[in-house]
């Protein structure tokens, strides 16, 4: 996002004070999830707008998945990460919710094959017959405590964190040395 002549990493943080070398990369991670992301999404949500917040989710698990596994199989690091961090997903789950929601939105502004984004289920995902109906509020909570899980990973384990380092100086190179 870009404010004047400062380009931003996190609604807060301008690219020239990400802390690539330092300790503070965790935290300034978390604040550009959740303001670029999660902090919208909860606002569509509470305001009826399950498709938007539905979007915005399904961005926030794409750049996760990127910043946890580094992978550039897309389709297996998405599934993989969906599968090991939201509680709601089986391996199932997570492949109809990437080819449906996640290319379909991604690549086709639209959800494939009939699934749906709605506030009214109980549960993150609920199948319908042949129709995968994903609530993005119940979904939300899920995406944070996986972030928060992962924060508490890089807490402590160096190496995990370095890995975290190497990619955020290789994905955002050019923002972060303009």
């Amino acid at each position: 996002m870009r404010i004047g002549e400062h380009l931003y990493f996190a609604p807060d943080i301008t690219f020239s004070n990400v802390d690539t070398a330092g300790v503070n990369l965790p935290q300034q991670v978390a604040e550009r999830i959740r303001g670029f992301y999660l902090v919208p999404t909860r606002a569509l949500a509470e305001a009826g707008h399950a498709f938007a917040s539905g979007v915005m989710l399904v961005a926030a698990i794409d750049a996760l998945a990127r910043l946890k596994t580094g992978r550039d199989d897309v389709g297996g690091r998405f599934r993989d990460w969906c599968t090991a961090h939201l509680p709601s997903c089986t391996d199932a789950i997570s492949e109809r919710f990437y080819k449906g929601f996640r290319n379909g939105l991604v690549h086709e502004a639209r959800i494939k094959d009939g699934g749906e984004f709605s506030l009214e289920a109980r549960e993150t995902f609920k199948e319908i017959g042949d129709i995968l109906s994903c609530n993005p509020t119940c979904l939300l909570a899920e995406v944070e405590l996986a972030l928060d899980a992962y924060l508490r990973i890089l807490e402590v384990d160096p190496t995990k964190l370095e890995a975290l380092r190497g990619r955020i100086r290789d994905d955002f190179a050019y923002e972060l040395s303009n």
